[in-house]
């Protein structure tokens, strides 16, 4: 069936300007991600060596977003600096949604109507089925909204690719695409995947022509698309050596962070990057699995029918589906939008095998991905992003209270940057972030500080739990959603901080993310002493530490040593086969007063018996107050704490008996727990019970996910000495059941447990 010359550009321009009008009144409110507020700062002064924005740089994206910033700040002068560059950068996403609809319109419709061959071109019903499928797919609906240069970068590479199919028999098309070829490398380079293997197949096609044309027209126009910018952006660099040092920079700290399949070339990481690249960008498993059943039969039907279209669709994007899966960290979703239109694609041709009855079974897709779609984008449309409505509140708060200096996460400290306001910040380092305030305690520093973390992150459990109540937090309404994986941060906490009880510096694994700080460093107990400073005070402390052998079995045991304020308090010895430990230490007299406010407190281990190989230990828990206030930990029968770097959540499971330890309990105690469903691995609800020195306080039976508040007497507590168990009956045996080597034996995955008075 032949495409309609005048109804199919009708329906996609109709296509392209409801994507545009559905968007305009939601586009971002604000900067959000870590990319946006980079581009940002780039509009505002573009330096690489800054990340304003990253490297390797998109000063075609930059230019065009300056050159519309100017009418945007005309236009809507109330509005604020950032605000101005996000509502900017909103518009060239939005209008490049439109632009890559009509444009992928025309490639699905060019791709076997050949002219050379004189083939008849596609379907016009699959076309705009296709079509369709990715105007409203989730993740390309909520790009239209971001502040971010996916969009603009894949529009113009659809472009590029268009011109480069209608070159096939117009060579002046042809020398078109290479040239928008080169330009879009300008605003993201890995659209060169896009499009120079698309371009090559196009020259191999072409080479009738000869190598003369094919280098002074095509080739010659891919080198002035990229020129145009490359060369301006090399001399605001310094020069190529200047360039070369923050590519190089960007590219250590990608190899460094970024979890690739590169890098982890296993089965499982592969199952990941699958998941995260063909599943997330569709918003829901049954949407995403709807669309991947029909975009594997459309692949067996192009196989056996449109072989020669198949081609030309794998090679304009397998290029950089292999590039993706390798070398990106697919949890970071959004770079799989350039996926979308192959995908899309594919589905369309899957559902016109039905024939006739395919709007029956097309129209459930379409409806199906706008109900996941629309209430996203307008969720995200209503309010500014955490970090910005956090340092608003801070900036109105510090005109009458200003803070001795503000602290932050590396996430946060760029939107500070952004909107910086008259706050006192302090630039953080990278990773280390909570060492800011360490060191303006430690250099005497008495009056409050702020500090603006990024939910996900766990180091600032290296400071006082009770100096850390003063906190306001700030949730993104969408941060959960599989479109917007990836993002950093998603969402903020504005903590207020007197000085602590107590705070700690390196090698300190009181939670995951600082105990591989610790093991990457090389700054455990058992390399060098770790240190923490308690605040000097009268009157009596208490304090615990707990932890873990981290050895093989036949290593030696680690002998253990706590000073304070100089003095060894306490020497303990720790053997493979204990693994655990945890202690409690009374300190009657308090800390005298000394030089400084602040008391060293350091804990040293070294392998026991005279063994000279290392005793690999680390410190997982700690705390010390004053002995008024109870203090709680985890002891015998619990597991390891984990900790997923990607969504921030934090768990330790429980074993069939997990002890918790209280001590300087006045009166009862109340435990909360919330917990996933055990139904995840068992087959009935277990029993769980609470108890005390052998008294049953109280039992469940859990089904779903749970959160429970248990208040256990205060004689029972006595009676039990502080110690009070969780009974799980039956326990889970992963080893067995996945065949794999793990030996634990897992009661409830517990996602918070605390107690309090």
């Amino acid at each position: 069936m032949k495409v309609s010359v005048s109804v199919q550009p009708k329906v996609t321009y109709i296509l392209a300007a409801a994507y545009l009008a559905a968007h305009l009144p939601y586009l971002a409110p604000s900067l959000e991600d870590i990319d946006s507020i980079n581009y940002a700062l780039g509009l505002r002064d573009f330096d690489l060596a800054r990340h304003q924005p990253h490297p390797p740089g998109s000063p075609v994206y930059i230019a065009l977003g300056r050159a519309l910033l100017m009418p945007v700040s005309s236009g809507w002068p109330s509005l604020g600096r950032t605000a101005a560059e996000a509502l900017t950068l909103g518009i060239l996403s939005v209008v490049a949604g439109a632009i890559a609809i009509v444009a992928v319109a025309r490639i699905f419709a060019a791709l076997d109507g050949d002219p050379a061959k004189h083939q008849p071109p596609r379907s016009r019903h699959l076309v705009l089925w296709a079509t369709a499928l990715l105007a409203v797919a989730p993740l390309f609906w909520l790009s239209g909204l971001r502040p971010m240069s996916d969009l603009p970068g894949l529009a113009f590479a659809l472009v590029a690719q268009r011109l480069i199919l209608q070159g096939r028999s117009d060579r002046r098309r042809l020398i078109h695409g290479a040239l928008a070829s080169g330009l879009a490398a300008g605003i993201r380079v890995q659209t060169a995947c896009l499009t120079i293997p698309l371009l090559g197949f196009a020259l191999v096609r072409h080479r009738r022509a000869g190598a003369r044309w094919l280098l002074t027209r095509p080739v010659a126009a891919l080198a002035a698309g990229g020129l145009v910018w490359a060369v301006p952006l090399v001399a605001d660099s310094g020069g190529v050596a200047g360039y070369l040092r923050a590519l190089g920079a960007q590219a250590g700290e990608d190899f460094a962070w970024v979890n690739m399949l590169w890098l982890e070339p296993t089965p499982r990481r592969l199952a990941f990057a699958l998941y995260e690249t063909f599943i997330l960008p569709w918003g829901s498993l049954s949407l995403a699995a709807a669309i991947g059943a029909a975009a594997v039969l459309g692949t067996f039907v192009m196989v056996l029918r449109e072989g020669s279209a198949l081609v030309v669709l794998l090679v304009a994007f397998g290029p950089y589906i292999a590039f993706h899966l390798l070398f990106h960290d697919t949890i970071e979703v959004r770079y799989a939008l350039p996926i979308l239109p192959l995908v899309a694609c594919l589905a369309a041709r899957g559902l016109s095998a039905a024939g006739r009855f395919t709007p029956i079974v097309a129209t459930p897709l379409v409806a199906g991905a706008l109900i996941v779609s629309v209430p996203v984008g307008l969720a995200y449309g209503r309010a500014a992003h955490p970090a910005f409505q956090a340092i608003a509140d801070a900036q109105r708060r510090a005109r009458t209270t200003p803070p001795a200096a503000v602290y932050s996460h590396y996430s946060l400290w760029r939107a500070l940057q952004a909107e910086p306001g008259a706050l006192p910040l302090v630039e953080p380092r990278r990773q280390y972030e909570w060492l800011g305030p360490v060191a303006y305690w430690k250099d005497g520093g008495a009056g409050p500080i702020w500090f603006l973390a990024d939910p996900r992150r766990t180091d600032l459990a290296l400071i006082d739990p009770r100096a850390r109540l003063d906190v306001a937090r700030y949730r993104w309404a969408v941060a959960d959603r599989p479109e917007l994986g990836g993002t950093r941060p998603a969402g903020a906490e504005w903590y207020r901080i007197a000085p602590p009880g107590w705070f700690a510096g390196e090698g300190w694994s009181l939670t995951p993310e600082t105990g591989g700080l610790a093991r990457v460093a090389a700054a455990g107990p058992d390399h060098r002493p770790i240190e923490a400073w308690v605040r000097r005070r009268p009157g009596p402390l208490h304090l615990f530490v707990g932890g873990r052998h981290l050895g093989e079995r036949g290593d030696p045991a680690a002998e253990f040593q706590l000073t304070l304020d100089e003095v060894v308090r306490d020497r303990w010895t720790l053997t493979f086969d204990e693994r655990n430990f945890l202690r409690f230490l009374d300190i009657p007299e308090g800390i005298a007063p000394g030089t400084g406010g602040y008391a060293r407190l350091a804990i040293t281990s070294r392998s026991g018996g005279g063994d000279h190989r290392r005793a690999a230990v680390g410190v997982r828990q700690f705390d010390i107050q004053s002995a008024g206030h109870m203090l709680y930990a985890f002891g015998e029968g619990w597991h390891e704490e984990e900790y997923d770097a990607v969504t921030g959540r934090r768990w330790r499971w429980t074993s069939e008996r997990s002890v918790l330890r209280v001590k300087g309990a006045a009166g009862a105690v109340r435990i909360t727990m919330r917990g996933e469903s055990p139904l995840r691995y068992f087959d009935a609800p277990p029993t769980v019970r609470i108890t005390a020195a052998g008294r049953v306080i109280a039992q469940f039976q859990p089904d779903a996910d749970f959160e429970w508040a248990i208040t256990v007497p205060a004689e029972d507590v006595v009676r039990a000495a502080g110690g009070i168990a969780i009974e799980t009956a039956p326990v889970y045996l992963p080893g067995p059941a996945e065949g794999t080597a793990d030996e634990r034996r897992l009661g409830l995955r517990v996602y918070e447990c605390q107690v309090s008075q």
